[in-house]
């Protein structure tokens, strides 16, 4: 069952996005309630039996996903009161920072390899959070500081992202920069059309960007390794 589901995991989450999205166009709760968590709870199934082991800065990234998926529940709810979508933000505005400290915990102190430009690129994403609040703010009311603070978190979360460059090897760095990249677009998305335009089919882009996100952040995860030592197998992994 096990070798099943690593080995097909690909296609059954497919599978799941194709139901998740369903179920946003025809905008069913019960659907939604259904399945909607399994996004998130197939990626911690795949990453327990993928990788075999546990650790500490694994374990800032399972509590990313753990935490997203309670914001993913709350969030279903957020229709029936305003306490739901604040209680969405928060947790993901934790499991931002659990991945952040995962980016910190994971990568090496010294860096093989520089990023060329690095600073320019950061001074683009400041300059994107900082746009992207300004475009919201006369539409935040209540929450204008807590969308300034969750968007500092998603800046910031990108940025360490960023900084693992170097320290891990180049396909976890290639798939966690992606990750967080889909991250940033789909709550950017969520936002916009919660407070400032309606966008066609919204439920769609974001569930897409979300899960895409979710997906090659779980990946990074599992070729995370060190970018100063050789790859580890996951027989050592179990010791």
């Amino acid at each position: 069952m096990k070798t099943f589901f690593k080995k097909n995991f690909i296609f059954l989450f497919l599978l799941i996005m194709v139901f998740v999205l369903y179920a946003s166009t025809t905008h069913s709760f019960i659907l939604n309630i259904i399945f909607k968590p399994l996004i998130v709870i197939s990626l911690l199934a795949y990453l327990f039996i993928e990788a075999g082991h546990k650790g500490k800065a694994v374990s800032f990234a399972v509590s990313g996903l753990i935490l997203s998926l309670l914001g993913d529940v709350l969030l279903i709810f957020q229709e029936q009161h305003s306490l739901f979508f604040m209680g969405g933000l928060a947790a993901f505005l934790l499991a931002h920072l659990s991945y952040i400290l995962y980016y910190v915990r994971s990568a090496e102190t010294n860096a093989v390899k520089k990023i060329n430009y690095k600073s320019i690129f950061i001074v683009l994403m400041v300059i994107y959070g900082i746009v992207f609040c300004l475009l919201l703010y006369n539409n935040l009311g209540e929450l204008k500081v807590p969308v300034f603070v969750y968007t500092t978190v998603l800046i910031s979360m990108n940025i360490f992202a960023l900084n693992r460059y170097g320290k891990v090897n180049d396909e976890s760095f290639k798939l966690i920069m992606i990750g967080a990249v889909c991250f940033a677009l789909s709550d950017s998305l969520l936002a916009v059309n919660k407070f400032l335009i309606a966008i066609p089919i919204a439920g769609v882009w974001i569930l897409a960007a979300y899960a895409a996100a979710q997906y090659f952040i779980t990946k990074g995860v599992l070729n995370s390794t060190s970018a100063l030592s050789p790859i580890p197998k996951i027989g050592d992994l179990k010791k």
